[in-house]
């Protein structure tokens, strides 16, 4: 599967240092990035059904002249471009002065300002942020403060050219102020601080644009991480048999629910189906029966005994445990006597991660942020330590660690983590979590591998919550809305060239 490096600023300024060092033409890199950025300009405002007027927020360094660029392509389109530059022509950086002139030569209306009463916006225009790049570093103060908080204020569309401006692009911080993009157009590889601290609230849909860097020099970037992209998915679902029966789809069994919680259960049991698996078993606490009497039909529900249980896992494929069952003592008993004895791929949820077991072999835990903070002993932790322990504990335990949250990240033993960058925040309700136990195990079941079935089954969650958010709206889906949306997912994934399964169906 292809993935994308993301990067450091600090590692994407030394690979285009380089590049023109070796002989690119950096003028020619501009042109590209100009060409990119209009591009997505063009597109948003024919898919919002906006006016044709752009105003570009300029600074004096590459990123204004990458701005002035995409305003000279815009006024060739017949659009209404107005810049407002917040620095002096004889302040800027040559390509940033060059293309600022040629963008006046060419009619654009440009008006350099030096205090918040230059700036005036319209009603549907359109802000390209061309002000500061990955080199800003420490709080924005002044007038470039005063302007990004304009721009925001205005409650205008603004795509962001590399980065928003005033985020980080190595930590993720943001001081003072930062623009607060409905796009940004990430130049050539994406920065790991869109997915760091505060980042993620800045960055909006997240766009490459290929301003021309030969592949050598992307292909000798040193990444921090990766970003898998979902239409390279298809490969890694799981292959289907048109013979096979419900043992050969996968067998789930699984061990959830109490008298308090049983919705997470049944949720976890209904996603596992949903995601593709031919038969689940679940299993939960005696004391717990009455509350099951409404899992769906097709779910075989029954109460843990020892004998039954261990019946079950000689023909399942996978198992899930932890949704829903608590942190009494006695289900602390059970989990030690229990999980160290599984020799089937596992998903290990909620509770049962603190049972202070070694992982089973071809595990994959859970955790959110703040289970993951207490799985390791801490009250709180930065961020970058948070993302550094969990490499270790990956590492360590031979697990594949998905930290659940916005974005999610996902750890494997001795690899850079993978970061999964759709969803939608209407995902944040109860039983979002336990959904997503349910589609792991399935996968597993199927035959993925963890890191695969990680990977995969965190995508499908996400793009299932984007599509429930836009029925639903982002303010009232919930979380059996996401397993209803999974045949909309998977459908995304598998419109895939090599999909043999297309061409499976019998001729009329």
């Amino acid at each position: 599967m292809n993935t994308l490096k993301i990067v450091t600023a600090k590692e994407m300024a030394r690979i285009e240092d380089l590049a023109i060092q070796k002989g690119c033409n950096e003028e020619e890199f501009v042109l590209r990035a100009g060409h990119c950025v209009a591009n997505a300009v063009e597109e948003y405002i024919q898919q919002h059904h906006r006016a044709k007027d752009v105003v570009i927020l300029a600074g004096k360094g590459n990123k204004g002249a990458d701005a002035f660029a995409a305003g000279l392509e815009l006024l060739s389109k017949g659009f209404l471009v107005r810049a407002y530059h917040l620095a002096s022509l004889d302040e800027c950086r040559p390509f940033c002065k060059k293309f600022a002139e040629f963008f006046q030569k060419r009619g654009g209306e440009y008006i350099e300002i030096r205090n918040q009463t230059d700036l005036i916006f319209g009603v549907d225009q359109l802000i390209i942020d061309g002000l500061l790049g990955t080199g800003c570093a420490g709080p924005v103060t002044g007038l470039y403060r005063t302007v990004i908080e304009r721009a925001n204020e205005s409650g205008l569309p603004i795509l962001a050219v590399d980065i928003p401006s005033g985020l980080n692009g190595s930590t993720g911080v943001v001081e003072g102020a930062a623009i607060q993009a409905r796009m940004t157009i990430a130049m050539g590889l994406p920065k790991i601080g869109f997915f760091l601290r505060d980042g993620w609230n800045y960055v909006g849909a997240l766009r490459i644009g290929d301003f021309g860097l030969p592949p050598e020099y992307v292909g000798s970037a040193r990444e921090a991480a990766t970003l898998p992209w979902w239409r390279e998915m298809f490969p890694l679902l799981p292959k289907l048999k048109r013979n096979r029966h419900k043992y050969q789809a996968g067998c789930v069994v699984g061990f959830a629910g109490s008298a308090s919680f049983s919705g997470a259960a049944k949720l976890a049991s209904l996603a596992a189906l949903r995601g593709g698996a031919g038969i689940v078993k679940l299993f939960f606490p005696p004391e717990a029966e009455g509350h099951m009497m409404d899992a769906p039909y097709e779910v075989i529900c029954m109460p843990w005994t020892e004998s039954s249980w261990n019946d079950a896992l000689l023909k399942a494929n996978s198992v899930f445990i932890g949704p829903g069952i608590g942190r009494s003592e006695e289900m602390k008993r059970w989990l030690e006597k229990n999980v160290s004895k599984l020799n089937l791929p596992a998903v290990l949820d909620a509770d049962a991660l603190f049972s202070g077991l070694p992982f089973p072999s071809s595990s994959i835990c859970t955790p959110h942020r703040g289970e993951m903070i207490r799985l390791l002993g801490k009250e709180t932790m930065d961020e970058a330590a948070l993302l550094e322990e969990c490499q270790r504990f990956s590492d360590e335990k031979k697990t594949v660690l998905v930290l659940k949250g916005a974005p999610t990240w996902i750890f494997s033993p001795q690899s850079k983590p993978s970061i999964i960058s759709r969803g939608d925040p209407g995902m944040a309700t109860a039983g979002s979590g336990d959904v997503l136990t349910g589609l792991l195990a399935s996968l597993l079941a199927q035959g993925c591998e963890p890191l695969h079935a990680a990977i995969v089954g965190v995508t499908i969650h996400a793009l299932s919550g984007e599509m429930a958010a836009q029925e639903k709206t982002s303010y009232c889906m919930i979380a059996g809305d996401l397993i209803a949306h999974f045949p909309d997912a998977y459908k995304k994934i598998m419109v895939h060239p090599t999909n043999a399964y297309l061409s499976m169906k019998c001729v009329d």
